[in-house]
């Protein structure tokens, strides 16, 4: 698996952990809870985390703002079948499913400029 296809997905908001993490397995029918914090989705092993350095006042400001967001979403393909087109894919899913929950995400990848 490359490594290439590793993404990330930094949600800034008031929503939480269990709120994002239900919004996934929500919208992915497929999706399978796998701790409190993650879950496999769409070939990806799919992880949640609080931002150690996140900042509601550094989160507002420049263009690296995101780096400071509440939560950092970690997705690691599991299978080699997987390719960008798929990853792009599941990304663009993912920042719908974010917004619809009531954050503000911001895609981190190799591929950040298809998404």
């Amino acid at each position: 698996m490359s490594g290439t296809l590793q993404f990330v997905v930094m949600v800034d908001g008031e929503v939480g952990e269990a709120t994002l993490l239900q919004s996934v397995l929500g919208r992915f029918p497929d999706a399978t809870r796998l701790k409190a914090h993650s879950c496999d989705v769409r070939g990806n092993w799919l992880e949640i985390w609080h931002n150690d350095d996140a900042d509601p006042e550094l989160a507002r400001g420049d263009d690296d703002g995101y780096l400071h967001y509440r939560w950092r979403v970690e997705l690691t393909p599991m299978s080699d079948a997987l390719d960008e087109d798929h990853q792009v894919e599941l990304a663009r899913a993912l920042l719908a499913v974010f917004k619809e929950a009531g954050g503000r995400p911001v895609v981190l990848a190799n591929f950040e400029h298809r998404v």
